[in-house]
């Protein structure tokens, strides 16, 4: 009894490294498959070192996260704002990392100045579709005991078509910029997108002013109606 006694503390010890041990490889966390008999070397990599793969640290992979299903809600497209805002602000990934494949330097800066353009529409779009859902299509000869909360409405439409502008702006200015390099990317659609930019196609800017000029004109309407309205 005395020895085992004795023993014991040893005994603790032992399990104490043991445990510590275990716990070690339990951090770690490795892709080891115990059941083969040989383990490749790779399958040792720790998952702490995947980080890179999982979490998005880069603008591609902000990019990546966009999505927008059929049927959608605000709260989707919020997200996605503010997503893709992320990735205005990360560096790009690597050139032999990136969507498309990169040949020489000026490909490089080019496929830079088209990804910053075509963030920058999806923004604005985004922002387009957040004004649509609040912006009253029709004026009805009825709405003028709603025109409080129909105001509300338009006063929150207004602010994303505005909103939405200077997104507009800034992919004007990359895709000017993406222009000088005579260069044609495998970015085929956002390639189409810079086209129809410097073509004069596409104007955003004039669409959104439609919008709210329309839109002031609803709320006059709105306010003439309420004007007339018998208490």
């Amino acid at each position: 009894m005395k020895n085992i006694i004795r023993l014991l503390p040893l005994i603790i010890c032992i399990l104490a490294i043991n445990l510590d041990l275990n716990a070690e490889d339990y951090q770690l966390q490795y892709f080891q498959d115990y059941k083969k008999e040989h383990v490749p070397f790779s399958d040792y990599i720790p998952r702490i070192r995947l980080h890179y793969q999982t979490v998005p640290h880069y603008l591609e992979d902000y990019y990546e996260l966009y999505g927008l299903k059929l049927y959608y809600n605000e709260n989707t497209l919020r997200r996605n704002i503010e997503r893709l805002k992320t990735a205005l602000q990360c560096k790009f990934r690597h050139p032999s990392m990136a969507l498309v494949k990169i040949q020489s330097d000026g490909e490089y800066f080019k496929y830079r100045n088209l990804m910053f353009m075509h963030i920058n529409l999806i923004i604005m779009r985004n922002h387009m579709r957040i004004a649509s859902r609040y912006d009253q299509q029709t004026i009805h000869f009825y709405s003028a005991p709603f025109a409080k909360e129909i105001n509300e409405s338009l006063d929150i439409a207004e602010k994303y078509y505005t909103d939405a502008l200077p997104y507009w702006e800034e992919a004007v200015k990359y895709a000017n910029i993406a222009s000088t390099v005579k260069i044609t990317t495998d970015l085929g659609f956002i390639e189409t997108e810079r086209k129809s930019i410097i073509k004069g196609d596409l104007d955003f800017k004039k669409i959104i002013n439609d919008h709210i000029g329309k839109l002031r004109k609803k709320r006059d309407k709105l306010d003439g109606m309420a004007a007339i309205q018998p208490n």
